[in-house]
């Protein structure tokens, strides 16, 4: 019987994410209120890593002491180590397969109904869901399941991480100032995606594929209280773990759903 890897993890110093630190970016952030939400921490660890390990991986790392006194966690508008162990951690993989964002060249289609012509996301009557205020068709197909555009993308499209990128960063904070034009949301949404996954080269074929095991988890106490993320009932509020098993390296990639910070 083989056993599970023993893993350690180690932090690494804060890694430049320069499309994601950039001034048009973090402009972008803030007017969405993303800005001072998100936290991104890069580790290492020792052991080798295959996909059927993210069980296994997660787990070990939310119950690290190594971890605990380095992972980041939002208090008020604070972002402190709390020291806090994991006594569960679940586990949901996420699929990551989408090479580029033509991904969303279906939404940049006039003919299907979210923008126009012009490139402006298209107005419609206004309603709320799960605390949303939807007045476009941009937001209808992310949260309405019963409008139309809704189905441009299937559920199985809706789970890959990309997808899931985009749907933080177009829903956005507590205080929004939502965008009038498709591009910005996209344009960040790549930035993002490139930096955070790792894209090999099959030497047999030289095709491209994602080398980066995505994981949604939700890490909890001995109390039975979520803390990657707090809160994980709102949609808005999720942590993500990006294993890279060749570099051996995890990425953690935290947004929490706050207010507006300069």
């Amino acid at each position: 019987m083989e056993l599970d890897p023993d893993y350690t993890f180690v932090p690494l110093a804060p890694r430049h994410y320069m499309g994601i630190e950039n001034k048009d970016t973090q402009a972008s952030f803030r007017k969405w209120g993303l800005h001072n939400n998100i936290s991104i921490q890069d580790y290492c660890f020792n052991e080798p890593f295959q996909p059927y390990n993210k069980y296994h991986i997660a787990e070990k790392f939310f119950k690290s002491k190594e971890v605990a006194s380095s992972l980041l966690l939002k208090e008020g508008e604070i972002w402190t180590a709390k020291g806090i162990l994991a006594d569960s951690v679940e586990v949901k993989p996420v699929p990551c397969t989408v090479l580029n964002t033509s991904f969303f060249d279906r939404l940049a289609d006039p003919e299907n109904g979210v923008v126009s012509i012009s490139g402006n996301i298209r107005q419609r009557y206004e309603m709320e869901i799960e605390g949303f205020v939807i007045y476009d068709n941009l937001r209808a197909m992310l949260l309405d399941r019963n409008d139309k555009h809704y189905n441009l993308f299937s559920d199985v499209e809706r789970d890959e991480f990309i997808f899931r990128l985009f749907q933080i960063l177009a829903l956005g904070g507590s205080l929004c100032q939502y965008e009038d034009q498709l591009k910005p949301y996209v344009d960040v949404t790549r930035k993002m995606y490139r930096e955070l996954v790792r894209v090999h080269k099959k030497e047999a074929t030289s095709d491209l594929s994602i080398g980066t095991t995505v994981l949604q988890v939700v890490a909890r106490d001995s109390q039975g209280e979520a803390f990657f993320p707090s809160r994980p009932e709102h949609r808005q509020n999720i942590g993500f773990l990006l294993v890279d098993g060749s570099g051996r390296q995890i990425t953690t990639l935290l947004h929490q759903f706050g207010s507006f910070h300069w």
